[in-house]
């Protein structure tokens, strides 16, 4: 797989190319025996859309939420306008029963999307194999700038520093994870006195494909938004496996001491 830079230029054409005032879509992956928090309306009616799940149900004991389950989406209403506790919904699938904390809070509805795992890597299967590596690199990039997650991609919100740089602070503050790919979105802060330049040669590492920064050109205390597609870990883990043992090896195809077939 071939590593190549994306400039600046892709940042100018997604902000010229897309509308700003899109409505933003929650996404979240399920997962048994974790609880997922998930903040929700406390004045508007709020959707669960859970895509493709067969038997779905939502089970509540709290008195505050109104739930009602039609088809693949739950309708969920807080009945105290003023209640701002988490409060827990049960997702039951024909896949596991998964367990969200729904925390009331002065926002608009928004649609919220809640993935089975199964469902999640096929989806993102699919999509990485409808375009070209390059073109599938250049589209993960503009879904992470437009924080609208390509299809089967979970996202998680992270708070993780790793500044390495002096006069600079470098956060990870959002995780983008798919089949083979994933991507991340690094905050990037010149905590020094003086201007600063950056270039995307400077963020790659192992995995790492492709980088594109929103502003080469730091003012002091000013920060920029870099974008990092990788390899997903999964993927890692089947490359070093793959570089450790012959496939044939793997598959069964040859026997200790004998010769690969086809090959003298």
């Amino acid at each position: 797989m071939r590593k190549f830079t994306l400039s600046t230029l892709i940042i100018m054409l997604i902000a010229g190319i897309f509308p700003t005032g899109a409505s933003a879509l929650q996404t979240m992956t399920l997962t048994e025996g974790v609880s997922k928090f998930v903040d929700i309306s406390q004045k508007d009616l709020n959707v669960i859309k859970v895509p493709a799940a067969s038997s779905l149900k939502a089970i509540t004991v709290s008195r505050l939420l109104d739930v009602k389950v039609e088809v693949d989406s739950i309708y969920i209403n807080v009945l105290d306008k003023t209640a701002t506790t988490p409060q827990e919904l049960f997702i039951v699938t024909s896949t596991g029963t998964y367990l969200l904390m729904l925390t009331p809070k002065g926002i608009p509805a928004e649609m919220i999307v809640a993935r089975t795992p199964a469902e999640t890597i096929h989806d993102a299967e699919q999509w990485e194999k409808s375009q070209d590596h390059v073109s599938g690199l250049k589209e993960l990039i503009k879904a992470m700038y437009l924080e609208i997650p390509p299809m089967g991609f979970s996202v998680s919100k992270v708070d993780r520093d790793v500044t390495t740089w002096l006069g600079t602070r470098r956060q990870v503050i959002a995780r983008y994870v798919g089949a083979s790919l994933e991507g991340e979105v690094h905050e990037l802060k010149n905590t020094s006195n003086k201007p600063i330049r950056v270039v995307e040669n400077e963020f790659y590492d192992r995995g790492v494909l492709a980088v594109s920064i929103e502003h080469q050109d730091i003012l002091s205390g000013e920060s920029t938004m870099v974008y990092i597609a990788s390899r997903s870990v999964t993927q890692r883990d089947m490359d070093k496996m793959l570089k450790k043992y012959n496939p044939l090896d793997i598959l069964g195809g040859r026997k200790e001491g004998g010769a690969t077939p086809g090959i003298k």
